[in-house]
Protein backbone atom coordinates (compact mmCIF):
# COMPACT_ATOMS: atom_id res chain seq x y z
CA UNK A 1 0.00 0.00 0.00
CA UNK A 2 1.25 3.03 -0.82
CA UNK A 3 1.69 6.05 1.83
CA UNK A 4 -0.78 8.56 0.23
CA UNK A 5 -2.33 9.62 3.55
CA UNK A 6 -4.05 7.98 6.85
CA UNK A 7 -7.61 8.84 4.92
CA UNK A 8 -6.83 6.66 1.74
CA UNK A 9 -7.95 3.22 2.96
CA UNK A 10 -8.98 1.04 5.71
CA UNK A 11 -7.84 -2.20 5.85
CA UNK A 12 -7.70 -5.35 8.39
CA UNK A 13 -6.21 -9.05 7.75
CA UNK A 14 -7.72 -12.53 8.42
CA UNK A 15 -6.43 -15.65 8.96
CA UNK A 16 -7.40 -18.35 5.89
CA UNK A 17 -7.93 -21.85 7.40
CA UNK A 18 -6.02 -24.29 4.38
CA UNK A 19 -8.22 -22.25 1.55
CA UNK A 20 -11.55 -22.64 3.05
CA UNK A 21 -12.45 -20.53 5.65
CA UNK A 22 -11.26 -17.49 7.19
CA UNK A 23 -11.80 -16.93 11.27
CA UNK A 24 -13.42 -14.33 13.33
CA UNK A 25 -14.94 -11.94 10.64
CA UNK A 26 -18.41 -10.78 12.73
CA UNK A 27 -14.94 -8.95 14.60
CA UNK A 28 -12.68 -7.87 11.70
CA UNK A 29 -15.72 -6.46 10.13
CA UNK A 30 -16.98 -4.70 13.37
CA UNK A 31 -13.25 -3.08 13.68
CA UNK A 32 -13.56 -2.70 9.76
CA UNK A 33 -16.32 0.03 10.21
CA UNK A 34 -15.23 1.58 13.45
CA UNK A 35 -12.25 2.58 11.70
CA UNK A 36 -13.78 3.32 8.55
CA UNK A 37 -15.72 5.82 10.61
CA UNK A 38 -12.69 7.30 12.70
CA UNK A 39 -11.25 7.94 9.13
CA UNK A 40 -14.69 8.70 6.74
CA UNK A 41 -14.28 6.15 5.00
CA UNK A 42 -17.72 4.55 3.23
CA UNK A 43 -17.58 0.64 3.47
CA UNK A 44 -19.27 -1.04 0.42
CA UNK A 45 -22.15 -2.76 1.61
CA UNK A 46 -21.15 -6.19 0.40
CA UNK A 47 -18.74 -8.94 1.58
CA UNK A 48 -15.34 -9.52 0.32
CA UNK A 49 -14.87 -12.62 -1.65
CA UNK A 50 -12.59 -15.13 -0.51
CA UNK A 51 -10.80 -16.25 -3.57
CA UNK A 52 -9.95 -20.17 -4.58
CA UNK A 53 -6.05 -20.72 -4.65
CA UNK A 54 -4.20 -24.20 -5.18
CA UNK A 55 -2.47 -23.40 -1.51
CA UNK A 56 -3.28 -25.89 1.02
CA UNK A 57 -1.54 -23.67 3.92
CA UNK A 58 -3.03 -21.32 6.41
CA UNK A 59 -2.66 -18.11 4.78
CA UNK A 60 -3.00 -14.22 5.55
CA UNK A 61 -5.78 -12.38 4.06
CA UNK A 62 -5.77 -8.59 3.54
CA UNK A 63 -8.74 -6.85 3.16
CA UNK A 64 -8.72 -3.21 2.69
CA UNK A 65 -11.29 -0.78 1.09
CA UNK A 66 -9.87 2.16 -1.09
CA UNK A 67 -11.59 5.73 0.05
CA UNK A 68 -12.20 6.75 -3.63
CA UNK A 69 -13.23 3.36 -5.42
CA UNK A 70 -14.93 1.69 -2.43
CA UNK A 71 -14.36 -1.06 -3.52
CA UNK A 72 -12.92 -4.61 -1.94
CA UNK A 73 -9.19 -5.23 -2.39
CA UNK A 74 -8.11 -8.73 -1.19
CA UNK A 75 -4.30 -9.67 -1.19
CA UNK A 76 -3.07 -12.91 0.35
CA UNK A 77 0.40 -13.39 2.07
CA UNK A 78 2.04 -16.50 3.68
CA UNK A 79 2.29 -16.51 7.33
CA UNK A 80 5.55 -15.83 8.55
CA UNK A 81 6.43 -16.18 12.06
CA UNK A 82 4.07 -17.83 14.31
CA UNK A 83 3.61 -19.55 17.33
CA UNK A 84 7.37 -19.45 18.28
CA UNK A 85 10.02 -17.62 20.78
CA UNK A 86 11.37 -14.70 19.18
CA UNK A 87 13.56 -11.43 19.86
CA UNK A 88 12.31 -8.24 19.27
CA UNK A 89 13.78 -4.35 19.30
CA UNK A 90 11.98 -1.17 20.47
CA UNK A 91 11.34 1.83 18.29
CA UNK A 92 9.13 5.14 18.28
CA UNK A 93 5.51 4.53 18.10
CA UNK A 94 3.84 6.22 14.86
CA UNK A 95 2.00 9.19 15.52
CA UNK A 96 -0.70 11.19 13.96
CA UNK A 97 -3.54 12.83 15.55
CA UNK A 98 -6.16 11.67 18.64
CA UNK A 99 -8.74 10.20 15.84
CA UNK A 100 -6.26 8.39 13.72
CA UNK A 101 -4.01 6.82 15.87
CA UNK A 102 -5.14 3.14 16.57
CA UNK A 103 -6.34 2.69 13.31
CA UNK A 104 -5.55 0.47 10.33
CA UNK A 105 -5.06 2.72 7.90
CA UNK A 106 -3.58 4.09 4.43
CA UNK A 107 -0.89 5.39 5.82
CA UNK A 108 1.00 2.08 7.36
CA UNK A 109 4.27 2.35 5.64
CA UNK A 110 5.87 3.22 9.48
CA UNK A 111 4.69 0.10 10.70
CA UNK A 112 5.98 -2.13 7.99
CA UNK A 113 9.37 -0.07 8.58
CA UNK A 114 9.11 -1.12 11.65
CA UNK A 115 9.36 -4.80 10.98
CA UNK A 116 11.79 -4.49 8.52
CA UNK A 117 13.77 -2.68 10.61
CA UNK A 118 13.58 -5.65 13.20
CA UNK A 119 14.38 -8.21 10.55
CA UNK A 120 17.69 -5.90 9.45
CA UNK A 121 18.65 -6.29 12.80
CA UNK A 122 18.05 -10.08 13.39
CA UNK A 123 15.14 -9.73 15.51
CA UNK A 124 11.35 -10.74 14.63
CA UNK A 125 9.01 -8.04 15.68
CA UNK A 126 9.86 -4.18 16.87
CA UNK A 127 7.88 -3.02 20.24
CA UNK A 128 6.37 0.43 19.33
CA UNK A 129 7.36 2.65 22.39
CA UNK A 130 5.55 6.05 23.28
CA UNK A 131 6.86 8.41 26.13
CA UNK A 132 8.21 5.33 27.62
CA UNK A 133 5.75 3.38 27.50
CA UNK A 134 5.27 -0.11 25.08
CA UNK A 135 1.79 0.91 23.11
CA UNK A 136 2.12 -1.53 20.40
CA UNK A 137 3.85 -3.62 18.24
CA UNK A 138 4.19 -3.90 14.28
CA UNK A 139 2.16 -6.73 13.69
CA UNK A 140 0.86 -7.38 17.18
CA UNK A 141 -0.24 -6.66 20.87
CA UNK A 142 1.79 -6.95 23.52
CA UNK A 143 0.44 -8.83 27.16
CA UNK A 144 2.53 -8.39 30.23
CA UNK A 145 2.65 -10.90 32.87
CA UNK A 146 3.45 -8.80 35.71
CA UNK A 147 4.85 -9.98 38.83
CA UNK A 148 1.54 -9.92 41.18
CA UNK A 149 -0.41 -12.21 38.31
CA UNK A 150 -1.88 -9.41 36.48
CA UNK A 151 -1.99 -9.40 32.98
CA UNK A 152 -1.10 -5.92 31.48
CA UNK A 153 -2.53 -4.72 28.10
CA UNK A 154 -1.57 -1.29 26.28
CA UNK A 155 -4.33 1.02 26.41
CA UNK A 156 -5.81 2.21 23.17
CA UNK A 157 -5.65 5.60 24.31
CA UNK A 158 -2.22 5.53 23.95
CA UNK A 159 -2.40 4.63 20.42
CA UNK A 160 -2.26 0.98 19.69
CA UNK A 161 -4.50 -1.01 17.74
CA UNK A 162 -7.35 -2.89 19.15
CA UNK A 163 -6.40 -6.14 18.28
CA UNK A 164 -8.81 -8.91 17.70
CA UNK A 165 -6.27 -11.62 19.31
CA UNK A 166 -5.84 -9.62 22.40
CA UNK A 167 -9.35 -8.78 22.90
CA UNK A 168 -10.17 -12.84 22.85
CA UNK A 169 -7.40 -13.14 24.84
CA UNK A 170 -8.58 -10.29 27.19
CA UNK A 171 -11.73 -12.25 27.95
CA UNK A 172 -10.15 -15.81 28.00
CA UNK A 173 -7.33 -15.30 30.60
CA UNK A 174 -10.01 -13.35 33.18
CA UNK A 175 -12.33 -17.13 32.90
CA UNK A 176 -8.64 -18.71 33.51
CA UNK A 177 -8.35 -16.43 36.98
CA UNK A 178 -5.47 -13.86 35.41
CA UNK A 179 -6.63 -10.47 36.66
CA UNK A 180 -6.86 -8.17 33.07
CA UNK A 181 -5.94 -4.62 33.70
CA UNK A 182 -5.51 -2.10 30.33
CA UNK A 183 -2.88 0.63 31.40
CA UNK A 184 0.93 1.75 30.75
CA UNK A 185 3.48 -0.68 30.05
CA UNK A 186 6.00 1.70 31.19
CA UNK A 187 9.69 0.71 31.57
CA UNK A 188 9.87 -0.53 35.01
CA UNK A 189 6.67 -3.25 34.21
CA UNK A 190 8.03 -4.03 31.32
CA UNK A 191 11.93 -4.63 33.31
CA UNK A 192 10.65 -6.90 36.25
CA UNK A 193 7.56 -8.53 34.24
CA UNK A 194 7.64 -12.57 34.71
CA UNK A 195 6.55 -13.07 30.77
CA UNK A 196 6.00 -11.05 27.60
CA UNK A 197 4.23 -11.95 25.04
CA UNK A 198 2.79 -10.40 21.63
CA UNK A 199 -0.55 -12.01 19.95
CA UNK A 200 -2.22 -11.39 16.41
CA UNK A 201 -3.96 -12.73 13.43
CA UNK A 202 -0.79 -13.63 11.57
CA UNK A 203 1.85 -14.40 14.36
CA UNK A 204 -0.90 -16.11 16.65
CA UNK A 205 1.20 -16.16 20.75
CA UNK A 206 4.61 -15.56 20.39
CA UNK A 207 7.00 -15.03 23.31
CA UNK A 208 9.50 -12.54 23.79
CA UNK A 209 12.89 -13.67 25.02
CA UNK A 210 14.76 -10.27 24.57
CA UNK A 211 14.26 -6.88 23.74
CA UNK A 212 17.51 -5.16 22.73
CA UNK A 213 19.42 -7.72 23.37
CA UNK A 214 18.70 -8.06 26.65
CA UNK A 215 16.60 -11.39 28.14
CA UNK A 216 13.57 -10.92 29.69
CA UNK A 217 11.21 -12.96 31.70
CA UNK A 218 11.31 -16.14 33.16
CA UNK A 219 8.52 -17.94 32.79
CA UNK A 220 6.19 -19.44 30.69
CA UNK A 221 2.80 -19.58 32.00
CA UNK A 222 1.27 -16.57 29.91
CA UNK A 223 2.52 -17.82 26.79
CA UNK A 224 1.26 -21.65 27.64
CA UNK A 225 -2.50 -20.84 28.71
CA UNK A 226 -2.58 -18.53 25.62
CA UNK A 227 -1.42 -21.26 23.33
CA UNK A 228 -4.19 -23.01 24.95
CA UNK A 229 -6.82 -20.57 24.56
CA UNK A 230 -6.21 -19.76 20.27
CA UNK A 231 -5.99 -23.42 19.89
CA UNK A 232 -9.46 -23.86 21.50
CA UNK A 233 -10.52 -20.95 19.93
CA UNK A 234 -10.34 -22.62 16.68
CA UNK A 235 -11.45 -25.80 16.97
CA UNK A 236 -15.04 -23.90 17.67
CA UNK A 237 -16.66 -24.10 14.56
CA UNK A 238 -18.04 -20.65 15.22
CA UNK A 239 -14.80 -19.19 14.50
CA UNK A 240 -15.14 -19.31 11.01
CA UNK A 241 -17.11 -18.05 8.19
CA UNK A 242 -17.17 -18.61 4.48
CA UNK A 243 -16.84 -15.97 2.32
CA UNK A 244 -17.27 -17.17 -0.61
CA UNK A 245 -20.05 -15.44 -2.87
CA UNK A 246 -22.29 -18.27 -3.74
CA UNK A 247 -22.59 -19.35 -0.42
CA UNK A 248 -23.57 -16.27 1.02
Amino acid sequence: MNDVGPRSSVFTTLLVHQNTMVADWPAHRSRLEHHAKRLRILLPDSTPELQTTNSHEWQLMRVSVNAQSREWIVEYRSVGVRNEAIDAITLPAPRWNQRTNGCKHGDWGAYQQAHQSAVAAGCDAALLVHEHALVDADRATPLLLDEDGTVWVPSESDGGVDGITAALMERELKQHGFPVSRGRLNERLVARCHELILVGTGMGVCRVDSIDGESIGSSTVLSSIAHRILDQHFTDEATWSNLRTHDE
